[in-house]
């Protein structure tokens, strides 16, 4: 199994939590980074032995030097550090969801691309105020939040993170509750 160092990750989860009270956009968007972080290193380590049915082995990626697309089935095989250059880092957190089958309506990227592509600053510029685009990201921050933790719990159970008084934890394969 991957080893990663969860007192280290804890950093930015930490990071989160500092940032939520002040900074709620930027807290979101650290949130959905680790988000898809964590569904890459999971497909990292488990790729071969992913399960058909469970698992979309078709997902494909571009290849823009050869103009063709690169399946996870023909790139699973690949070691670590071509299956890194030509799979993952091609993948989007959409090409995500479909290679871990998540549905329509419980998928990610939807929210995270409000985040990421400032939408609802542009049309704040159109007469929201302060209050009201404090008010939104907030409600981003939860459902950033809420996604990550869902997330581990459902596609990466070794690295669970749960929230605790308002603060993103990890929890440790011996704890429980």
């Amino acid at each position: 199994m991957l080893e990663l160092d969860l007192g280290e990750e804890q950093r930015s989860l930490d990071a989160i939590n500092l940032l939520e009270s002040k900074y709620p956009y930027a807290a979101s968007m650290l949130a959905y980074s680790l988000l898809e972080l964590f569904l890459k290193l999971n497909l990292l380590h488990w790729r071969r032995e992913l399960p058909n049915g469970r698992y979309s082995l078709d997902t494909s990626v571009d290849q823009e030097q050869r103009g063709e697309r690169l399946t996870l089935r023909g790139a699973k095989d690949l070691n670590d550090e071509l299956f890194i250059q030509r799979f993952l880092a091609k993948c989007t957190l959409g090409v995500l969801e479909n290679v871990y089958r998540i549905e329509d309506d419980k998928r990610y990227s939807k929210d995270r691309n409000d985040v990421f592509h400032l939408n609802r600053y542009l049309a704040s510029q159109l007469g929201s105020d302060r209050e009201s685009l404090d008010a939104q990201n907030r409600a981003h921050l939860r459902t950033a939040k809420k996604h990550l933790v869902e997330a581990s719990e459902l596609y990466f159970p070794q690295w669970t993170i749960f929230e605790l008084n308002g603060q993103l934890l990890f929890r440790s394969q011996n704890q429980t509750g």
